[in-house]
């Protein structure tokens, strides 16, 4: 018997020895290369998480879901509390009241005006914003067209007695604001009501600007809208204020859950919307109106959500009063000087009425 070379019987004796590692050879280069072997450990794939559908957070009672800010900072905390402050101060005072605007006094304090449709909650709203829900300054009546003059009321400044014979703007020293109460207009109002008031606020040189109260439960009517476009037209410094929100977020007197409010609150965001889009379109080229809506109550009851103390929103409302009249107060909680006429000036102009 031939001898085997040294070399070839090394490998016959190791495919004795080890004739599954010969199988194993031939089975992996039968597959290929990049192929897996069909002797690799099996190892389960990961289960696949269910997927689920991506949760949407509910709203909750806060400023910027209350309030539409589009143009203006929203107040802080600091800010809304300097305004109830400055409402708290000192009782509003009743200056004049009057039918027509050739009758309205000479004055140097800043003036704003609050408007809207009869029965809009006007009267109740501005008892609110003087922090006097019970006492009514401003009548309130269940019965539309009850404000039937334009009424001055002073808010804020220093006080000072004055004789019978003195003119009633004198009651009240700088720092102060005038707030008016406009006759209501559509149902139950009057014509030459609407006459008069737009005379004064298309000739008021001391009204820094007028609010529009529109009725959350309703939205705008077409005299709402007509009245919008003759202040576009203008060029008169408006701002909307959503009356009796607390109708659209607290249908029922038992407390809404989170989720019914949150639907409520979107409600609101979506009327907001709508109601912007009519104050500032498109397709408009003059001066840009004031895009931001106020949603108040003079009913509903709010404290805390960094909305202010005491009625829903009316904290709000106040520090735009402030704002528009130039009596706001800087991010340190100083008051700014506001601009007001002097007495001079304003002894000369019923001086010239009088001529």
């Amino acid at each position: 018997m031939e001898l085997l070379r040294p070399g070839l019987s090394a490998i016959c004796a190791r495919r004795v020895l080890h004739p599954q590692r010969l199988r194993l050879r031939s089975v992996s280069t039968a597959v290929g290369r990049n192929t897996q072997s069909r002797f690799t450990p099996f190892v389960k794939p990961p289960a696949e998480e269910p997927t689920s559908k991506p949760s949407t957070a509910l709203l909750t009672l806060q400023p910027q879901t209350l309030h539409q800010y589009t143009d203006l900072i929203p107040p802080t905390e600091e800010q809304l509390s300097y305004a109830n402050r400055f409402f708290a101060a000192s009782n509003p005072k009743l200056l004049w009241t009057e039918a027509y605007f050739r009758q309205f006094p000479a004055s140097p304090h800043p003036e704003v005006a609050f408007l809207g449709r009869s029965n809009v909650g006007k009267s109740s709203l501005l008892n609110a914003v003087f922090g006097r829900p019970d006492s009514r300054v401003a009548h309130v009546s269940k019965k539309p067209g009850r404000t039937r003059t334009m009424n001055a009321f002073a808010a804020g400044g220093e006080r000072f007695k004055i004789a019978e014979d003195t003119p009633k703007w004198k009651l009240m020293g700088r720092g102060g604001v005038v707030v008016v109460d406009m006759p209501g207009y559509g149902k139950g109002s009057r014509a030459q009501w609407g006459t008069e008031i737009l005379k004064y606020i298309e000739n008021r040189k001391q009204l820094r600007r007028t609010f529009l109260l529109i009725d959350a439960e309703h939205g705008l009517k077409s005299a709402d809208k007509q009245l919008l476009e003759h202040f576009r037209d203008k060029g008169i410094s408006h701002q909307i204020i959503l009356s009796k929100v607390d109708k659209l977020l607290y249908p029922r007197s038992k407390q809404p859950g989170p989720e019914s409010l949150s639907n409520k609150l979107m409600e609101l965001r979506s009327l907001c919307e709508d109601i912007r889009k009519t104050v500032q379109p498109e397709d408009w080229r003059g001066p840009k109106a004031l895009g931001d809506i106020l949603c108040c109550s003079s009913e509903k009851e709010i404290t805390g959500h960094g909305l202010g103390r005491g009625k829903l929103g009316i904290d709000a409302l106040r520090w735009a009063v402030l704002g528009a009249a130039g009596l706001d107060c800087d991010a340190h909680g100083n008051p700014k000087q506001a601009e007001q006429y002097t007495i001079l000036e304003v002894e000369e102009e019923e001086e010239e009425e009088q001529q």
